[in-house]
């Protein structure tokens, strides 16, 4: 949303009756995120190619035998945002590409053997009758196109417009939007989008939908339900489809979940073809907007450590995060807590304490690798362990390489109040970078500078080059003033998830208002929400809050509506004119 920044000045209210409470009613739609690439002159800094190391063995066979893959973004004389996918001259025949397939797989899965058993990439790739091998390397040969700065709430709807063209029917691009896994392709004169979703582990199902013509502009909408844990595709015909999210983990969360804030498309050439161009006119989020609407905000990341690893690995880069006014999750693995002194241990407690960083548990165990019970009473111990000697209690968890599943989230939330770190609506929600480490830095270094917000976490800060599975102290500090320049701070995964949840959870009761006042009462789920105001604001317009006994600041935005923040249970009285002595 929008911009300027106001602050009232300090007087004092009239004692006014105000007769009457109102209900909070509906004002039409909210616009959250919105843009319009027929109107821009260059590729906005929120959107970005990313690359994943595309140099491993099998990565060059690929390239060698299929051909080199290229992507760029730019703008033409379609005045639309384009995402251009070329493939140069192949090494083999086209009409030997099926038995290529069969014997680079082949290779791949046995050099790779453990981790391709074990992917779901495999029977997605079986259930939409992709070749395996396509659909895996060529993403790390040319990177997806992600648009950013979305807002992430409980329910908001997209609205998408876009023209594809290609010169191969199998050619395809996949649209990543919160929650879905969804597959667009020209299908004789018709743009077909097709919606996957896991029915179980093993089973993948898809619901179809025909999006527009080939020869026009495919304009449709994708309404993101949190609650439901619903995506549904509405084409401009007024047809449409209703899937669960894509993952079954996902979907069977025991507590609402809320949508990233990005949105990706993949590119795909199949067959014979040589190139697929995506053209994106416009991207539009709303929500549905009452007088007083809680919304996300996109300035916030959830980050957090492992560990903590000793003091002189992480300690620099936590006072540096601390003096951005940064904070994060501290996951304390219990082995690694049994080994603390006194002295660091209070340090520890002085994060919490001082500077707001928040506790998780990180159980050093694979808690997959124990039966059930077995993981739950392990899980039990080391929440009241890590309760007991930092003294408070934990609000996320994780486990030993992040070999947990849904089973042990269900289990966490239910009976000790926690939430899972991983999963498809945490870390992995993109697959390969959820750890901010040297190895995935060449995707963080591009993904930080156009303000991608994604979970992360990482263990050591302070090292220069790093461990494995550790950030090296240079480009941890790229990454934070990346982050800075975009407005964007570092905070724990619980806060960032409840503020997210406010956008469903806040309630804004004993509403009443005139003409010129409104006062209402804020219930939020114990976090801090950002709020709408759906007035028509002016230069001496004041927002105070009578709890605190202190006036606040606010935004402006492009409508004159105003976003501030509330705290739970707290009263807040807006005036819209002057305020009378």
């Amino acid at each position: 949303m929008s911009s300027s920044l106001f602050s009232g000045e300090t007087k004092a209210f009239p004692s006014k009756l105000i007769p009457k409470i109102h209900e909070n009613i509906d004002r039409g739609i909210l616009a959250l995120f919105s843009q319009n690439y027929s109107k821009a002159n260059s590729v906005p800094n929120n959107i970005f190619i990313a690359k994943l190391q595309g140099n491993k063995i099998y990565d060059k066979l690929y390239s060698a035998i299929y051909g080199t893959l290229k992507s760029e973004i730019s703008f033409d004389i379609s005045k639309a945002l384009k995402y251009k996918v070329t493939r140069d001259s192949c090494l083999f025949p086209y009409n030997l590409f099926p038995f290529t397939d069969t014997i680079i797989e082949s290779g791949i899965n046995g050099y790779t053997a453990d981790l391709m058993k074990s992917s779901e990439i495999r029977r997605f790739c079986e259930a939409a009758s992709i070749p395996l091998i396509h659909y895996r390397e060529q993403p790390r040969q040319t990177g997806s196109l992600y648009i950013c700065s979305l807002i992430p709430m409980v329910k908001c709807t997209y609205q998408i417009s876009i023209d594809v063209k290609t010169d191969d029917p199998q050619s395809f691009v996949e649209l990543s939007s919160p929650g879905s896994k969804l597959i667009i392709q020209k299908i004789n004169n018709d743009i077909i989008l097709k919606s996957y979703f896991k029915a179980s582990f093993e089973d993948i199902k898809s619901e179809t939908i025909c999006i527009g013509s080939a020869a026009e502009r495919s304009d449709f909408k994708i309404v993101f339900d949190g609650y439901a844990k619903t995506n549904t595709i509405y084409a401009k015909d007024g047809n449409s489809i209703i899937t669960p999210f894509y993952n079954t983990d996902r979907q069977r969360l025991p507590y609402i979940d809320f949508s990233n804030g990005y949105i990706k498309f993949t590119s795909f050439v199949m067959g014979k073809g040589t190139y697929l161009d995506v053209d994106i006119y416009s991207i539009n989020q709303t929500a549905a907007r009452k007088l007083i609407t809680a919304i996300g905000n996109n300035r916030m990341l959830a980050f957090g450590l492992d560990g903590p690893h000793v003091r002189n690995t992480t300690e620099r880069g936590i006072r540096y995060l601390n003096s951005k006014n940064n904070k994060g999750t501290i996951w304390f693995d219990i082995e690694i807590l049994e080994q603390c002194n006194e002295t660091d241990l209070e340090y520890l407690r002085g994060l919490i304490i001082n500077d707001s960083w928040d506790i998780g548990v990180h159980y050093s165990k694979e808690l997959n690798s124990l039966p059930l019970e077995q993981a739950y009473k392990i899980m039990d111990q080391g929440h009241l362990y890590v309760y007991e000697k930092i003294g408070r209690k934990p609000t996320s968890w994780c486990s030993m390489r992040n070999r947990d599943t849904v089973e042990h989230a269900i289990y966490a939330y239910e009976n000790l109040g926690m939430f899972w770190r991983n999963g498809d609506s945490g870390i992995h929600t993109e697959k390969d970078i959820g750890n901010l480490d040297d190895n995935t830095w060449e995707w963080w270094e591009t993904a930080s500078r156009a303000g991608m917000v994604h979970p992360v976490f990482t263990h050591e800060l302070d090292q220069d080059p790093a461990i494995k599975y550790s950030i090296s102290r240079s480009k941890f500090q790229n990454w934070i003033e990346n982050y800075n320049s975009n407005n964007i701070s570092t905070m724990s995964f619980y806060e960032y998830g409840q503020i997210s949840r406010n956008t469903y959870d806040a309630r804004f009761e004993d509403l009443q208002y005139t003409e010129h006042f409104i006062t209402f009462d804020a219930r939020t789920n114990g976090a801090i929400a950002l709020v709408n105001v759906n007035i028509d604001a002016g230069r001496s317009t004041q927002v105070y809050d009578n709890t605190s006994q202190k006036f606040l600041s606010y935004n402006i935005e492009q409508d004159n509506s105003i976003t501030f923040w509330v705290e739970n249970n707290h009263t807040y009285d807006i005036y819209l004119n002057s305020v009378k002595e």
